[in-house]
């Protein structure tokens, strides 16, 4: 198995696949798995729409960046982290993401974005851009704007059309080739494609 020096940090555009890749990677490596919106809705305890809806959204950012915090300081190697799709946007945390962290940025189409979304009713930001009469010009703007901070991630991905365990395969095999994030340890599990 493959022994991290540094924590991951998935980011990437809504519906890029983090939280799924995240599980994938957290069972292959055996080391913790945090999705950050999940932790935000439990210690809210509400979901993310009820928190933008209440609240807005810079409260919602405000308590993204302390989960961040937090998560910066876990011990190297050990977990996993799905950040939300706007957590790049803010300088703070990236400060937690290089705290002791490789960044992994999931890349996808607009189309694949799109795809992905269409049939969502759970995420406030993506929900009202699909009832216009262009979303896929809407989900482009959102991308480009987003495009130069996730450019800042470590490893880059393309994630369109592929499985977490694909996707999942191929951080693996870029981390030992790498081995910047690593160490070396046991081989991986034949399976994992």
């Amino acid at each position: 198995m493959l022994k991290l020096e540094k924590n991951i940090f998935l980011v990437g555009f809504m519906g890029s696949g983090k939280t799924s890749l995240g599980r994938a990677l957290s069972e292959i490596l055996e080391i913790d798995f945090f999705d950050t919106d999940e932790l935000i809705t439990r210690m809210q305890k509400m979901s993310i729409a009820d928190i933008f809806s209440r609240y807005g959204e810079k409260f919602f950012r405000d308590r993204e960046s302390e989960v961040l915090e937090f998560l910066g300081q876990k011990e190297p190697g050990t977990c996993i982290i799905s950040t939300g799709g706007g957590a790049v946007m803010r300088e703070k945390n990236w400060m937690a993401f290089n705290e002791n962290g490789t960044v992994i940025y999931l890349d996808i189409t607009v189309e694949e974005v799109y795809r992905r979304l269409k049939k969502t009713e759970d995420r406030p930001i993506i929900k009202p851009i699909l009832k216009l009469e262009n979303p896929l010009e809407k989900i482009e703007e959102l991308l480009k704007e987003r495009k130069p901070y996730y450019a800042r991630a470590d490893i880059i991905v393309d994630a369109t059309g592929k499985s977490p365990q694909k996707i999942a395969a191929e951080i693996i095999s870029t981390l030992e080739t790498t081995c910047d994030a690593c160490l070396p340890g046991n081989p991986l599990p034949e399976n994992i494609l």
